[in-house]
């Protein structure tokens, strides 16, 4: 898909949405990363990469191995 079309299905989604707290997280999430420095913007868009391509660990796994790990927190 090119940024163009990307373009157009973000501003579908967000005219779509009628929750007017989500559309300011939104902003705010768009505003932050405008602030970020490089190497942070790099690391997420590899995260976001990496869970495009389903190589990302699910919450659930990971908060089992939290658990696990710290176990005395978790009581």
């Amino acid at each position: 898909m090119n940024i163009h079309t990307s373009k157009i299905e973000l501003a579908k989604i967000v005219l779509d949405i009628e929750n007017p707290m989500l559309i300011e997280e939104i902003i705010h999430l768009i505003q932050s990363k405008s602030n970020l420095t490089e190497k942070q913007k790099a690391a997420i868009d590899e995260a976001l990469y990496s869970l495009e391509n389903n190589e990302g660990i699910s919450h659930n796994l990971v908060m089992e191995e939290t658990k696990n790990k710290y176990s005395k927190y978790f009581k």
